[in-house]
């Protein structure tokens, strides 16, 4: 059975990419160490991961916690939003729920530039 009820990839400026999915698990069974994009000319713990990981509601249009905190394990399905750093061509992102294109060209829907917090990374 699919997990992913929803993906999107979206345009966050010029290096990053704005994730949202919405899965069909209990927040508590995201493994986050699980999704990245892989680089084969890399050591994996070298991989783009997400960055800023945002829990929201099913609808998308609140966040339920403060960043980086997980929200009660019974909250399913589970909307999440994070970022990925662009590096050179588009790649794919690679979870346990399958493989999605990283290709943005959408711009980030009102209701998440609202919610969402990001800061750039060092």
């Amino acid at each position: 059975m699919d997990k992913t009820l929803h993906y999107a990839c979206y345009e966050h400026g010029d290096e990053w990419y704005l994730i949202e999915m919405l899965l069909d698990i209990s927040a508590s069974e995201i493994d986050w160490d699980d999704i990245c994009v892989p680089q084969p000319a890399l050591p994996r713990d070298d991989w783009q991961v997400p960055y800023m990981e945002q829990y929201l509601d099913e609808s998308g249009t609140e966040r339920l916690c403060d960043i980086y905190d997980v929200p009660d394990g019974s909250v399913k399905p589970c909307r999440v939003a994070f970022f990925i750093f662009k590096e050179g061509e588009a790649g794919t992102l690679s979870t346990p729920y399958g493989d999605f294109e990283l290709r943005g060209g959408a711009d980030v829907p009102e209701r998440l530039k609202r919610i969402l917090e990001f800061a750039e990374a060092d």
